[in-house]
């Protein structure tokens, strides 16, 4: 069992992740869009455009403007999300000795990524736990949740719990983690480390890399798709006799979306 999930499971996992993300975009682009959702006014150059599509993407504008707390704690989450994942690529590589390459000295860059990461953790902890709190406790987000939205917040809590354990609990060898993750990588399977922790944490992601595809977190794709920004005419709409239709302006179209 334990060769399977050490050895065979992260391929699986990788392969349903990059398989099914590509067959998640291809329906994406084949489903036609019946009709223009038109932004008005329009922003009326390429940066502008960029620009609008930037601060849906980085601080979404909309889910600010709808709920401020949800939105707080949603951008906490996807921040610190995006800190850890960036974290974990780079960490794979120097392991904690990444800001060696911004001039500190290695006890220094070992100091920046526990205080850094840990930062991230407990934002990543807080905000999952306030997002699965307001799905229990405010009827109507628990009238529109569905088990798939537990589901997904409970898997996320346990792979940042298992994390969170490795860092601040558990004794762990980090450069045999080290060597074990790139043998994966380059295709040459070294020895499993004997951290049941890691291996914890490790069966988690990979259950997620598998489940997300198929799932509801695969939104930031979604967005990045579905709000493909298009420059078109708008919509004619009926005008007074010598007053300007809406015609008359550049448009800047939006095809759907998500917001989480």
């Amino acid at each position: 069992m334990l060769l399977f999930i050490g050895q065979i499971f992260p391929y699986i996992a990788m392969a349903v992740l990059i398989l099914g993300m590509a067959w998640r975009v291809r329906s994406w682009l084949k489903v036609p869009v019946p009709f223009p959702i038109t932004i008005f006014p329009a922003p009326g150059t390429s940066l502008g455009r960029i620009s609008a599509v930037g601060k849906e993407l980085l601080l979404f504008s909309s889910l600010r403007r709808g709920d401020t707390g949800l939105w707080f704690w949603a951008w906490v989450m996807h921040v610190a999300l995006a800190m850890i994942i960036a974290g974990h690529i780079v960490g794979i590589y120097y392991v904690t000795h990444q800001f060696t390459l911004i001039g500190l000295t290695e006890q220094a860059s070992s100091q920046a990524s526990a205080i850094i990461g840990s930062i991230a953790g407990v934002g990543l902890l807080l905000a999952l736990i306030v997002l699965l709190y307001r799905r229990v406790a405010i009827p109507e987000v628990k009238r529109l949740s569905d088990p798939a939205d537990y589901f997904e917040l409970l898997l996320l809590l346990a792979i940042v719990v298992t994390g969170m354990h490795m860092r601040t609990v558990s004794e762990i060898n980090l450069p045999a983690i080290r060597e074990y993750l790139g043998g994966l990588i380059m295709l040459h399977p070294v020895a499993i480390p004997p951290e049941p922790i890691f291996m914890s944490h490790f069966f988690l992601v990979n259950s997620l890399m598998i489940y997300l595809p198929f799932s509801k977190l695969v939104h930031m794709a979604g967005f990045l798709v579905n709000r493909a920004m298009l420059v078109e005419a708008p919509p004619s709409y009926p005008a007074s006799s010598g007053a300007a239709g809406r015609s008359s302006q550049p448009a800047h179209i939006v095809k759907g979306g998500t917001e989480l």
